[in-house]
Formats: C-alpha cells, structure tokens, sequence
C-alpha cells in the first residue's frame, strides 16, 4: 500500500488506569494538523504520547517499550481507513495484544500477542525475527503510518557515550565544525545533509534538461526570426531583469550565480541602441537564458525547504544568525562580529528551539507523526508564543502532523481553543 494516511483519530483509555484521552485531527485550516494536550501533572499525558509514538513506530524496540507503558486500551485511526492499537486487562499487567486492521479495501487484521518473557534470554530476538505473526503485524503497520518521532522533556540529556566523550574533549560528530557534547550538533548535520542533496537533486534535474549549447546550435542555424534591434534588444533586457529578479532569493544560499547576468545586463546598457548585433545575440542568448530559467524552476523546491529552515530558525535568534549555503553548509555566526559559533555555546533556550526547528524540517521528508513533550522548555514568553505557528509554517509543504503536550498558557494560546485537549477521567 502506497498510500499515506494521516492520522484522524486518537482514542485512550485506562491511561495510568484512571484517565482517558480522545484526539481528533482535521479542519479546513493549517492548525488542523496540530492538537495540544493539557493536563495537571499525574494525568498521564507524558505516558500517553510516548505509547501513541511507540504505537505508531512498528518495531520490535517499540513494542518492548510498550510493555512498560501503563495504558489499558489504545487505538490510532487513519483518514480513509485502517487503525493500529493496543488493548491489555489492565493498565500495569504488561502483557498486551497489539492490533493493525487494514482499510475495508483489504479486509486484512493482523494480532500480536506480546508477553514480557518472549524478551527473555540473549536470542530473543532471533526468535522474534522467525515469528509470522510479528513480520505480518509490522507489515501491516508500516502500510498505515510512516512512524512517529518523539521529543521528549529530556531532549538535550547527554548520554553516557557523550558525558565521556566531553570530558575528553573528543569531536562526537565527525565533523570538525561540530565539537562538544550534545545532540544539536549531530541534529544540525542530518538538516544540512537534507537540504544539500535537496539543491544536488534540483542542480541533477537541471542539467538532465539544459542542452543548452545543442539550442545555441540549432536556433543559430536556423536563421533570424527578423527581430528589429529594437524589439531584440527589449526582449533580451526583459527575459535578464526577470531572471536576475526570480533569482535573486537562490544567490545566498550559493544555489545560483547571476553575476553573468548582470555583465550581460551591463553590456547591453552600454551598446547602442540600434546596434545591428542585436538580433544575433539575441538568437544566441535565448537559449542561455531559457537554461538560466529551467535552473530557477528545478532548484525552486529546494530554495522553499532551504528558506523555510534558515528564516525559521532566524526569525527566533536574536544577536546570532543560522546561514547556510551550498558551498559550506549550515554555520551559526554571532550577529555582531561574524564570529563562527559552535552549537554548544548557545544557551539552553536556543539549543532547544534549533533541536525543535531540526525535527520539524526533517520532518517533511517521510511525514511522521511528531510528538513534543512540553516544546515550552527553556524558552521565553515570546518564543513560546511563536513557536507552534513557526513549526506549522516549517512543515505547511508536507502537512505534518502534530501532538503537543504542554503546561504553557503561552503555547496553548497559539492555537483555537478547540484543538486543546483535556483528559477523562474512567
């Protein structure tokens, strides 16, 4: 099944065996694809989206995890049909029956039986791999959704491996502009890769399509089209100031260069008015420009994803700007002097926001289900405020969907009041 199917509904119940939630996605608007949850502390709503992320992430590791989540009965609908779910006798037994139930189309329901002592002894997983049921569940499941990424309250918490590694003073990236502990660092690699083969891919596209010297070759022998100087000399000056005007927005990001253009401008300015050149150059600079505007239409969907990620996070940082560009990457600089920063000197509240920005942005190219527990952290008034719009904007071209759990009166104003949900009590 090819088809992706956003998420429609969400249903629990039994969370922490007492409360319930119950989640419904879409409205004509752009906040449709986000709803937020708030909740006293002690609703379980922290348990309730890492089992909606675990439920929606087929894997072994994932339904091991669920085992440990205690929520009785969980379901995740999709638009057009099917759901996945969970269902167990109580909240904290463990063990638990896990559900995928393709659209009517197929008819097909797939159960998995999971007890806590099929993860015992060191070849467990051998045996997992073997089982039918689990490789037709996973099947099933992954038909439905492309997964969810959860970012939990402990986002920035080092591991093991990176306490180590910082206090070696080792580079944990693999890239000697990245030194220091922590995963924005890493986060910020896996961004600039994206966008670099996202400009690589519209450059391949381009060049698959120019031939533009087999079109210099063929308009220049097939003759004049009897352009008068005049006429030769307003169409080229038009078709240039239309390029160098669409082009202008790939220049900083070192995804097009027009300073041929512009010389080419300058030496128009500086013919004759009525120079009898002018048709000729005009056969033979067609086809240049006709490249120059194939160029700007391939690259255009990686300038959207390349000027969707830098304004983003810019619109944000103040004293410190994110660049990027195809010729060095992704740099952060200080906005007084220029100075290159690393990412473990920003503060705590700008680490998070990259951290948040990166997932979104990464986000758009398999659409899962993004999960945040509590985004409010470490941020101010005002970036809590603009924040979920900012994540909505990012992410607008691939309609990613959202589930926020917060305690933040600034975040949840972000929203309509009906996209705020509250649990249940069973």
């Amino acid at each position: 099944m090819s088809e992706l199917r956003n998420v429609s509904r969400i249903r629990a119940e039994g969370v922490l065996d007492e409360f319930s939630y119950d989640i419904r996605y879409g409205g004509s608007d752009d906040a449709g694809r986000i709803r937020v949850i708030y909740a006293p502390n002690g609703r379980g709503k922290t348990n309730f989206i890492k089992a909606v992320s675990y439920l929606l992430t087929p894997s072994l590791e994932s339904l091991q995890a669920l085992i440990e989540v205690p929520i009785r009965k969980l379901t995740v609908e999709f638009e057009g049909g099917g759901s996945v779910g969970i269902a167990r006798q109580a909240a904290f037994a463990g063990s638990f029956t896990a559900t995928a139930n393709l659209p009517l189309e197929s008819g097909e329901k797939h159960t998995l039986a999971i007890e806590p002592s099929d993860f015992a002894g060191r070849l467990y997983r051998r045996v997992w791999d073997e089982r039918q049921d689990f490789n037709q569940y996973v099947e099933a499941a992954t038909a439905l959704t492309t997964g969810a990424a959860l970012i939990g309250d402990d986002r920035l918490a080092l591991s093991v491996d990176e306490t180590r590694e910082s206090i070696r003073g080792d580079a944990v990236y693999g890239s000697p502009r990245r030194k220091g502990p922590g995963s924005v660092g890493r986060l910020l690699d896996r961004v600039e890769r994206m966008l670099s083969q996202s400009a690589f891919a519209g450059l391949a596209r381009e060049t698959a399509a120019a031939g533009v010297y087999a079109q210099i070759t063929r308009t220049t022998l097939a003759g004049s089209k009897n352009l008068t100087s005049t006429s030769a000399r307003l169409a080229l000056e038009s078709k240039i100031a239309d390029l160098i005007r669409a082009g202008a927005a790939y220049e900083p990001y070192g995804l097009l260069s027009l300073r041929q253009l512009r010389d080419i401008s300058s030496q128009l300015t500086e013919a004759r008015q009525n120079s009898g050149q002018l048709p000729t150059l005009h056969r033979i600079l067609n086809p240049y420009l006709d490249s120059v505007q194939d160029q700007v239409e391939s690259l255009a969907p990686a300038l959207q994803l390349i000027d969707t990620f830098v304004t983003g996070v810019n619109n944000f940082l103040d004293r410190k700007e994110l660049r990027f560009s195809t010729a060095h990457g992704i740099s952060l600089v200080g906005g007084g002097d220029g100075v290159r920063l690393q990412p473990d000197v920003l503060s705590s509240g700008e680490r998070h926001l990259l951290y948040l920005m990166s997932h979104a942005i990464l986000a758009t190219a398999d659409r899962p289900l993004l999960v945040i527990d509590e985004p409010e952290l470490s941020l101010g008034i005002d970036w809590q405020r603009n924040l979920l719009p900012e994540l909505l904007r990012c992410t607008a071209s691939a309609g990613v969907q959202f589930l926020v759990a917060s305690h933040s009166l600034q975040v949840m104003n972000a929203v309509p009041r009906r996209d705020i949900v509250l649990p249940g009590e069973d």
